[in-house]
């Protein structure tokens, strides 16, 4: 129901487009009813090993089709001042054409070697087209806070919050059925994305290198960094390892690690940049990674929005052409 067929000429084009959407809107409200299916870690690992592909089909479809569902319904809720933005309304459309994908597929398919192939390109195009929401995203907010200063609504943050978490899921179930199935390379000893002994200490180094050398290219000079590891079993400077997945782990210490380095630089002690330490402690059931560097820190009154999305200490943005250009490149992208 959801296809086109009609051909760019005849009469009857412009009802058939009209029913079509009709037709996608009743599939998309029907599909926002389910409830999305609860992932681990451990099934993630078990699918890894069992490496079924008709299975992998069966349940992307339903599962992808169940939260895409969910984030276009949610958009269409958010505050009419943030929806309005062109670079929110460039996500929505994103969200609608991934939804249409989709329900180009069936459970028909599942044991079609040609249908699979093309269902595993279609997400390939699927990852391409929303490889850019978090700063699209980001931009919208630039957009609202430029029309409304620091008058947002709360329920903003609420959205985001889930927004950017539901989108870390569909990633990560796309990701990993491209490295089972795809052109994605799986690294040996890898249950698709998944790392059953990934060294926490090698990730940490690795972030904080890339940390370093955007720093040096920024400020010409960076501070050093200084890494320790204390395990359950080994004590200090212990080997910590643990099941998760490598990008993951790497964007989040590069994030504060890179932070704490710009802290660093920009409030020197006494002429000199100090350092910055950051420490990996293991305990009986869980990791944590403390980054701590000898910036001059956040007033009191600052931190209640510390978690605000629309907030930064960073040096405003300036929205320009440039901008205007990337969303119409991104608009091209979400088409094809």
């Amino acid at each position: 129901c959801c296809g086109i067929n009609a051909e760019y000429g005849s009469g009857d084009f412009f009802l058939t487009m009209q029913s079509n959407i009709r037709c996608l809107s009743t599939l998309l409200d029907k599909t926002s009813l389910y409830r999305p299916s609860p992932i681990t870690v451990a099934q993630l690992i078990e699918f890894g090993k069992k490496r079924n592909e008709s299975q992998s089909y069966g349940f992307l479809h339903h599962e992808l089709s169940i939260r895409i569902s969910h984030m276009v319904k949610e958009l269409h809720m958010l505050p009419d001042a943030l929806l309005q933005q062109p670079s929110v309304k460039l996500v929505k459309d994103m969200y609608i054409k991934t939804f249409e994908d989709l329900a180009e597929f069936d459970e028909s398919g599942m044991y079609d070697e040609q249908n699979l192939g093309k269902f595993t390109r279609r997400l390939q195009n699927i990852k391409r087209r929303h490889q850019t929401v978090v700063e699209t995203m980001a931009e919208g907010i630039l957009e609202l806070k430029k029309e409304s200063g620091d008058r947002f609504d709360p329920s903003i943050n609420y959205f985001l919050d889930r927004f950017y978490t539901s989108r870390i899921a569909i990633r990560v179930l796309i990701s990993n059925h491209l490295v089972l199935f795809g052109p994605e390379e799986e690294c040996p000893g890898h249950y698709g994305v998944i790392d059953p002994s990934l060294d926490v200490h090698d990730i940490v180094d690795d972030a904080a290198s890339s940390a370093k050398y955007l720093c040096n290219h920024h400020y010409g000079d960076s501070p050093s960094i200084e890494i320790q590891t204390y395990s359950r079993n080994g004590g200090e400077n212990g080997d910590v390892s643990v099941v998760y997945i490598a990008s993951h782990l790497h964007h989040m210490c590069f994030e504060l690690i890179k932070n704490a380095l710009r802290a660093s630089i920009e409030h020197p002690l006494n002429g000199e940049v100090p350092q910055v330490k950051v420490l990996i402690a293991q305990g009986k059931r869980d990791i944590s990674i403390k980054v701590s560097d000898r910036g001059i820190g956040i007033p009191m009154k600052l931190q209640d929005r510390l978690f605000d999305y629309h907030y930064s200490t960073a040096p405003e943005v300036c929205l320009s052409t440039a901008v205007v250009t990337k969303q119409q490149n991104r608009k091209q992208n979400m088409l094809s």
